[in-house]
């Protein structure tokens, strides 16, 4: 194991990334709510932001232009 593999300090999430990690902890939400709910105008920034930080993320096709997000344990 080389030192560069190493971390020690992973990346923190922003607050509006936390928020929406939070709430989608509690239950699977769609980008309409999101946008709604959370104010989130850059979601998909948010939702890349998670999986960066090692969260999975599962996107379902509803239909009519919405997707279900929910955290994969």
């Amino acid at each position: 194991m080389t030192q560069a593999e190493l971390n020690f300090n992973p990346p923190k999430l922003t607050p509006q990334s936390q928020r929406l990690l939070d709430r989608l902890s509690i239950s699977p939400m769609t980008n309409a709510q999101m946008r709604d709910e959370l104010r989130l105008l850059s979601y998909t920034r948010r939702l890349s932001d998670l999986r960066d930080t090692g969260y999975h993320i599962k996107k379902e096709y509803i239909g009519d232009g919405l997707f279900r997000y929910s955290i994969i344990n």
